[in-house]
């Protein structure tokens, strides 16, 4: 037990070191397959990033806290196209659990996508996105931002809204705690609590292929599962009403075989590159999509009530 690693949720020391990933592997393959990107001074003096979890409430996260990405990253991130994508499962989903006379606010707004779908329903949402870049996208496309943290952002709105939703933002939270209370305090009582992250329950877990870094900091600090995700029923004070998965998608079914057949052939990547070369691997994808709703995606969606 590393008694000196309190966890992020708790402010215990009931902590334990899982795993680890060195920080050249990381800063390696940024360079190498993210357009020369150089991230090596978030890992300024740090040779090994330590993946903790926290045993009060599986919450699994990485150490130090300090390789937390910050706006000049996401802002770099915010260039490449496939970033900010406008077609996104759980906004689909969310769609479904918001009712047309909710008002609305949205943490972590990107460039205002989910919003604009929103407003285009005469739903009342506001939004808050840090990214300027970001920001300056949305007003472009008709959807005003505020820049602040939700945590200030709250102290001026509490009991305010009827939903507040966040996607695919806290896992890159290195201190999530406050950031939640934040979100349940704009909540009126009985108000609805929607969090959107990356599941790493699914095949995301044991993912090889250089992609992973994207799962690590400085992009990801924090590796969200059902287990950690119904903890914070008891720390904020919120009911889990339900939990939904997203289905294996055409863009990731790539991602999912080239594991499975790593995994298949114990880690010995060359049987790997062999089936992929000869394409071999095609011959399953069609099976894969037929079945993508029994498998588990990469994200997944948590519909909490305020008590």
């Amino acid at each position: 037990m590393d008694q000196e690693i309190l966890s992020p949720l708790t402010g215990k020391p009931n902590t334990e070191k899982i795993g680890g990933v060195k920080s050249e592997e990381i800063i390696s393959i940024y360079r190498k397959d993210y357009d020369g990107m150089d991230v090596s001074a978030y890992f300024a003096g740090i040779d090994e990033i330590k993946v903790m979890q926290c045993g009060d409430t599986h919450f699994m996260f990485y150490y130090p806290f300090s390789t937390e990405g910050d706006e000049a990253y996401y802002a770099r991130m915010s260039q490449f196209e496939w970033y900010y994508n406008p077609q996104r499962w759980e906004h689909n989903k969310a769609l479904t659990l918001i009712e047309k006379n909710e008002k609305v606010l949205e943490v972590g707004a990107g460039a205002g996508f989910f919003l604009k779908r929103l407003m285009d329903r005469n739903i009342t949402a506001h939004g808050l996105e840090l990214n300027g870049r970001a920001i300056k996208a949305a007003k472009e496309a008709g959807v005003d931002l505020v820049k602040e943290y939700i945590e200030t952002y709250a102290d001026a709105h509490r009991g305010e809204y009827d939903l507040v939703c966040s996607f695919q933002v806290l896992e890159h939270i290195a201190q999530p705690l406050s950031f939640l209370k934040a979100q349940v305090a704009c909540l009126k009582p009985g108000g609805k609590l929607i969090i959107g992250v990356p599941n790493n329950d699914s095949y995301l877990r044991d993912n090889k292929m250089s992609n992973k870094v994207l799962n690590m900091p400085p992009h990801h600090v924090g590796l969200w599962t059902l287990a950690s995700l119904s903890a914070l029923q008891e720390l904020l004070g919120i009911k889990l009403r339900g939990v939904y998965y997203e289905p294996l998608v055409d863009g990731n079914v790539d991602l999912y075989l080239w594991n499975k057949i790593n995994d298949l052939f114990f880690d010995v990547r060359i049987f790997t590159r062999v089936i992929w070369k000869l394409k071999l691997h095609r011959l399953m994808t069609p099976v894969l999509k037929r079945f993508s709703d029994r498998i588990q995606g990469n994200s997944m969606l948590a519909l909490f009530i305020r008590e």
